[in-house]
């Protein structure tokens, strides 16, 4: 069967960010956009954006992504990964392709990265499990203690935290290690959210900062280049990412939010960590797939090198799951996809590069943007 015969999904709206799929840094072209998810029986199955630039969507096998391109090594033991992932979520996801890359499949320059960004991480959860420990403390027993970064730990810090944490466990029903460890655990849930805004911009702030930059760029581009015949697409992208940075701002606010009453906080997790950690995942869900949205603009270049880069963006641009309106009410759609794909005048022949994919380096394209990731 050609890979063109495959059957299309034409109108493709996913009841829940789940069933839309995690976003995988592939590095064969024609997987650029490509979502997985769980298959309703067993294994994976692929969500894969039409080749040909056009609306609808292939929904395939691996069998059948084999049909449609021929997946690198990388890919290959990505997929192999993802699909032993209990959870298969977008923080699941990026650890696995942050190690495969460690161990050198995405070339010498995205092994560095992978290295600097877990030692990162590292620290910064650190940093996010004494903050929170802080903040609990002056909440019980309110001393004017000053939280930021440069907050010292002292010996006296830690042994009235100890007591404070005793009383509060008895009176919560919690031992002072069962609270040691809520601690840690909803640490790392914070580790890409960051606690508030006088803390260094943890990852997920970041790239909504990248976002409304990429948004502003992507306007004024429309502007200087009203006349050419991708002004339109220009517009639109710029539309939907900045719907895309608003939802992700409130979610990331909404999880903040829950700090404000710690040992609520911490109460709740006790009682139910699968439904906290769904309200903590939300921020990264929205942002799923954005990050290389933002590079492929980023590293653009000139003129020819927008128009082609455009045209990806729109093929990256992520589908509205309905769940998302749950989750904030009143926001704006976060994407236009069927107002979004047209053919444009194409004077550089940037369509046609961007379907022929591999002829043009795009695999070592993506193994450098794969060294960009955060």
């Amino acid at each position: 069967m050609s890979p063109l015969n495959f059957p299309l999904i034409q109108s493709y709206r996913p009841v829940s960010f789940r069933e839309r799929g995690v976003a995988v840094p592939f590095t064969a072209p024609r997987l650029a956009g490509a979502r997985v998810r769980p298959a309703e029986r067993t294994g994976t199955e692929f969500v894969v954006p039409n080749p040909s630039g056009g609306r609808g969507v292939y929904v395939l096998h691996w069998g059948g992504v084999r049909q449609l391109c021929a997946p690198t090594v990388h890919d290959t033991l990505l997929h192999q990964r993802i699909a032993r992932l209990p959870v298969m979520d977008p923080g699941g996801v990026r650890d696995i392709a942050r190690r495969l890359a460690a161990e050198g499949m995405a070339g010498r320059d995205a092994a560095t990265t992978a290295a600097a960004t877990v030692a990162s991480d590292g620290k910064d959860r650190v940093l996010i499990n004494f903050l929170m420990l802080m903040t609990l403390m002056e909440q019980i027993e309110p001393a004017g203690l000053r939280i930021c970064v440069e907050t010292e730990r002292t010996p006296e810090l830690d042994r009235r935290a100890r007591q404070i944490v005793t009383r509060l466990g008895a009176a919560i029903g919690r031992t002072t290690a069962q609270i040691g460890g809520d601690l840690e655990s909803l640490s790392g849930l914070f580790t890409s959210l960051g606690l508030d805004s006088g803390t260094p911009p943890a990852r997920l702030p970041r790239l909504i900062a990248r976002l409304d930059t990429a948004t502003a760029q992507l306007v004024l581009w429309s502007k200087q280049c009203a006349d050419d015949g991708f002004a339109h697409l220009a517009e639109s992208l710029a539309r939907a990412a900045s719907a895309a940075a608003s939802c992700a701002t409130a979610t990331i606010r909404a999880a903040r939010d829950l700090t404000a009453d710690m040992s609520g906080f911490i109460q709740a997790w006790a009682r139910s960590p699968l439904e906290v950690a769904e309200q903590l995942s939300r921020p990264e869900w929205v942002l799923d797939g954005w990050e290389r949205f933002c590079l492929l603009w980023e590293t653009a270049g000139p003129i020819a090198g927008q128009r082609a880069a455009l045209l990806e963006m729109a093929q990256l641009l992520p589908v509205s799951p309905l769940e998302l309106a749950a989750w904030n009410p009143g926001q704006p759609e976060m994407d236009a996809r069927e107002r979004i794909f047209h053919e444009p005048d194409d004077p550089d022949g940037a369509q046609g590069r961007m379907r022929r994919g591999a002829a043009f380096g795009l695999i070592a394209r993506n193994e450098r943007l794969q060294a960009l990731l955060a």
